[in-house]
């Protein structure tokens, strides 16, 4: 005799936090955007606050008159100021659980390093800032696990994603360029794949999505390994710049900070299928050692493995392998559905 069905999770009313949203490009806005897809698609109710600028007690006062039970907070600190400090944040999850929501935190960035002469003074005081709301959630959640201790809090892991959507049913045959993806993001390496694929030596030498080559010509983090010659191909939909990086033979993905579940450039190329090079660094991530990701962790090392990565064909099974350990690992329902159970405070 069969066990009936477990009953659906009753619906609920969500309401989730981010400065920006839908109006300004970026990794949160598209993770918001595909929050709410995915909560909707599972029948739940899904407001999103798009501004910072209006009353706390005023905005959880109508979330709480519309029925709403939990609030996601997305946070960056420049999202909310821009020095990245305000007491906002604070003030409406203080408000919210005054009022019976419950309030998760999500990090995607806690505060900046200490690198820069006026960090050293933005630095503690945002970090201060972060501490006191995490105190205030009733969760927290980040995708960086070396951000775990430093939260001084139990904190949740829960990776970002690939926010491109699903990969096309047909992929063409693959093109004669590695491929990279989002080289405007914070953080990234230009240098090492400039020296990469000028020792690789395909033609054109590179396929740059993400921005196009007026832009990139004065770029203050490409100009100076600007190349005419390569294949700027400028924004693309979330289908093509997917369609793209799955014909790619190899991606080139180095970040100064290292390969984490934060970088959802590195996590679409490998929902592509691709073999992607990426690095090691001060936040890296171990799960990616026991993925398909080929890293380095200097320049040279990085310059010298996209040649020998090139220069090996690629097999199906071997794609296969990397498109399961993405299901397995990455896949974005699951991560959006751990965090809806998270948000609405289930097991």
């Amino acid at each position: 005799m069969t066990s009936p069905a477990p009953a659906p999770a009753p619906t609920a009313r969500l309401a989730i936090l981010s400065p920006g949203f839908p109006s300004v490009p970026g990794g949160v806005t598209d993770h918001t955007q595909r929050l709410v897809r995915s909560w909707s698609a599972a029948g739940h109710s899904v407001e999103v606050l798009g501004r910072t600028d209006a009353d706390a007690d005023s905005v959880t006062a109508d979330l709480a008159g519309s029925g709403v039970t939990a609030l996601l907070v997305q946070y960056v600190p420049f999202l909310y100021g821009r020095r990245g400090l305000s007491g906002w944040p604070e003030r409406v999850a203080r408000a919210a659980r005054s009022r019976g929501i419950r309030v998760t935190l999500f990090v995607h960035e806690p505060w900046v390093p200490l690198t820069r002469l006026p960090w050293l003074v933005l630095g503690p005081l945002q970090r201060r800032q972060l501490r006191r709301l995490v105190r205030v959630a009733d969760r927290t959640v980040t995708a960086v696990p070396a951000w775990r201790d430093l939260l001084g809090a139990a904190v949740d892991l829960v990776y970002v994603g690939s926010n491109l959507g699903s990969l096309p049913p047909t992929v063409p045959a693959p093109l004669s360029s590695p491929v990279v993806f989002s080289p405007t993001a914070a953080g990234f390496r230009f240098d090492w794949v400039a020296a990469a694929a000028h020792a690789i030596g395909a033609s054109p030498g590179l396929v740059c999505i993400g921005i196009d080559a007026s832009a990139a010509r004065h770029h203050p983090g490409l100009a100076a390994h600007f190349d005419s010659s390569w294949d700027w191909r400028g924004r693309l939909s979330a289908t093509d710049a997917l369609g793209v990086m799955a014909r790619a033979r190899l991606v080139l993905a180095p970040f100064e900070d290292g390969a984490t579940g934060r970088r959802t450039s590195l996590l679409a190329a490998v929902s592509s299928g691709a073999r992607v090079l990426s690095t090691t660094g001060p936040l890296f991530d171990p799960v990616f050692r026991e993925g398909p990701i080929l890293l380095a962790g200097s320049q040279p090392e990085f310059r010298d493995l996209a040649v020998r990565v090139w220069k090996t064909p690629d097999h199906s099974a071997d794609r296969e392998a990397r498109l399961r350990w993405h299901r397995t690992h990455m896949e974005p329902s699951d991560l959006d559905a751990r965090l809806l159970r998270i948000t609405r405070g289930e097991p």
